[in-house]
């Protein structure tokens, strides 16, 4: 389990009963919308392409670097 996993357990525990079904009912939500995969890929491939403009075509562009730079675009 990740740092970030078991912050949240641990925030999540000191919630009102109340406040965790709203948590809950919130975390559903997102689990029952469809996945989109063509949106995912082409979101992929648009951040791919904004990185490669400012590093350059032949820097090679890691898994880690990519969910860095989604973690920033995100609001």
């Amino acid at each position: 389990m990740s740092a970030l996993e078991q912050e949240i357990i641990q925030k999540f525990a000191l919630l009102e009963p109340v406040a965790k079904q709203r948590v809950l009912e919130t975390l559903a939500l997102h689990l029952q919308a469809a996945f989109d995969d063509e949106m995912w890929w082409e979101q992929v491939e648009n951040l791919q392409a904004g990185i490669r403009s400012r590093l350059g075509e032949n820097t090679s562009v890691g898994v880690l670097s990519l969910l860095d730079e989604l973690r920033e675009e995100e609001p």
